[in-house]
């Protein structure tokens, strides 16, 4: 048999190399459907000249005659001899009539200077006719020559110009499929990684939208590490805190991984001591050959460290137990670097504020000592009201925010005393009405020394009001019911319960039994009726532990001063 081969224009040069790529099978099918009505048929074989994909749904002429001679050519003694000038040819497309009565359009496949393969275009060649050949053919097939015939009358038939100019079409539109799903391919995993991102920048929004100063920093971690949890999907999220007094509270892993107590705290002093050093993030995929980490491979496969790091100094660390799904990798690290970064800063900041506040309360607490020392009787009241103040707010349900608002407006409540002379303070017996209006003015000078200062704007009324009563019998104002701000009725159970139950100049202190049930009986009148039952539900027994505690508390303090 004889080999034409017709060279165009175009050329592609050939690499012959191990590594095949091979066209995608969708691209194929749909090649095939375009060509399947003309009459053609498609198929593509490997480097090896095995079949490597061929039109499912081509007539039975193809199927029945044509394929069979390309997938075992031995048996039909049709063989492609020119196989090897294919593979080597330089010309796009080579035509081909190497089989009786059908005509093949071949050109080789290279992506990346790597051949994929033949693709080829098959058709019946307008000499076809049932001669020998065709009929020894059909005769090694097992095929009835005259049935043959039939199914390629119902073809087009096509001369070897005809044939080339489909098959250059062919060739251009593999080009364009290949690039397009190239391009499909790149936008689905462009498409996944702005997915990701965006996933990723959400959850650093999200996190930095906890970042508030006066958030307790175990609050924010948790929130940080529950949310990372999900994003990252591992089994286990974890967080230390070593670098500042203040902030320190114990290790914590939340998620499904479980650790004795014992090897979270080891965990966390192996993860310290090697941030410290290092600086740097840790990520270790098998922790059985880790020379210093070994031992949690029991409890764990892997694990990804950052530390929480401000200047040179590392404040904890954020850690990661587990991918559900594979090993952790540079997006993972770069994620939780971001994340511990962010958290860095608010830890920082979170610092400086609990430095500032704690520098507040203590000038705070220097100036109410200041003026609890002015009579030696009420020494320590201003505590103790301040934290009867928080006990009821907490009892009654307030946010911890405006609690702690509370308890430094019951540690300022008396300021205004430092404007009393000490001579009506240390009186022993009962005020005169002269000195009676003397002290109703304290918390009017209390709310006026406070005024200018905006940090502590929003404890003032507490301040100005803590002597009004319910029925609007009270002072300075004469507020009644909810006019009077809901710090100052807080305050001013506090303040007299802490009245009765303290030694007095002019009487000794009631027992805490007494002074309750003073307090149910001026429900309503002196007491706002909620907060009075809400103060009722504590009860006496944690009163008295509480101001035992506060008792014990201030005796340490005093004995370290």
């Amino acid at each position: 048999m004889s080999m034409q081969q017709q060279p165009t224009n175009a050329t592609m040069p050939v690499a012959t190399t191990t590594s095949s790529p091979e066209v995608a099978p969708a691209v194929l099918e749909n090649l095939a459907a375009r060509f399947r009505p003309a009459g053609l048929f498609l198929l593509m074989l490997r480097p090896d000249g095995s079949v490597a994909y061929h039109d499912p749904a081509a007539g039975t002429f193809f199927s029945r005659y044509v394929l069979p001679m390309l997938q075992y050519p031995e048996q039909t003694e049709t063989g492609l001899g020119g196989k090897a000038q294919i593979l080597n040819a330089s010309s796009a497309v080579s035509i081909w009539d190497a089989l009786p009565g059908v005509l093949l359009a071949a050109f080789p496949y290279v992506e990346k200077r790597q051949l994929g393969g033949i693709l080829i275009l098959a058709s019946k060649s307008t000499v076809f006719k049932l001669n020998d050949d065709v009929i020894r053919v059909c005769g090694r097939l097992g095929l009835d020559g005259v049935w043959l015939s039939q199914q390629a009358d119902e073809l087009p038939a096509y001369g070897e110009e005809a044939l080339q100019r489909q098959a250059r079409m062919l060739l251009a539109m593999v080009r364009d499929q290949v690039r397009l799903a190239s391009m499909e391919g790149e936008i689905e995993s462009l498409s996944g990684q702005l997915a990701d991102t965006y996933e990723e920048l959400s959850l650093i929004y999200q996190i930095s939208g906890g970042m508030r100063v006066n958030r307790r920093a175990s609050d924010f971690f948790k929130q940080a590490c529950l949310d990372v949890l999900e994003t990252m999907n591992v089994r286990g999220m974890g967080v230390t805190l070593r670098g500042a007094e203040s902030m320190k509270h114990d290790p914590v892993i939340y998620g499904s991984v479980a650790l004795p107590p014992g090897k979270i705290f080891r965990l966390s002093d192996d993860l310290m001591s090697i941030l410290q050093e290092r600086k740097a993030p840790l990520l270790i995929n098998d922790l059985s050959k880790d020379k210093n980490l070994a031992w949690l491979s029991d409890h764990a496969r892997c694990l990804l460290a950052i530390p929480l790091q401000r200047q040179d100094k590392v404040l904890g660390c954020l850690f990661a137990i587990d991918k559900h799904e594979g090993d952790f990798n540079s997006v993972d690290s770069k994620l939780l670097a971001s994340i511990s970064n962010e958290s860095a800063i608010y830890l920082e900041n979170a610092i400086l504020f609990e430095d500032v506040n704690l520098l507040m309360m203590g000038m705070i607490r220097s100036l109410t000592s200041a003026i609890d020392a002015k009579d030696a009787y009420t020494c320590g009241h201003s505590e103790r009201v301040a934290m009867l103040s928080r006990t009821l707010a907490k009892e009654a349900g307030l946010p911890e925010a405006e609690v702690e608002r509370i308890y430094m407006a019951g540690l300022l409540h008396d300021v205004g005393k430092i404007g009393v002379p000490e001579a009506v303070l240390q009186k022993t017996g009962r005020l005169t009405p002269e000195e009676f209006e003397q002290m109703k003015k304290h918390p009017a000078v209390g709310a006026h020394i406070l005024a200018d200062l905006k940090q502590v704007a929003d404890i003032v009324p507490g301040v100005m009001h803590h002597h009004e009563r319910f029925d609007g019998k009270g002072y300075p104002a004469g507020l009644s019911g909810e006019q009077i701000p809901l710090m100052g009725r807080i305050i001013c159970l506090a303040d007299c319960f802490d009245a009765m139950t303290s030694n007095r100049t002019y009487r000794k202190a009631l027992p805490l039994e007494v002074a309750m049930a003073e307090i149910r009986r001026c429900g309503g009148t002196q007491f706002d009726p909620r907060l009075t039952e809400h103060f009722l539900k504590i009860g006496v027994n944690r009163l008295r532990e509480l101001l035992q505690d506060h008792q014990m508390t201030s005796k340490r303090e005093e004995k370290a001063a």
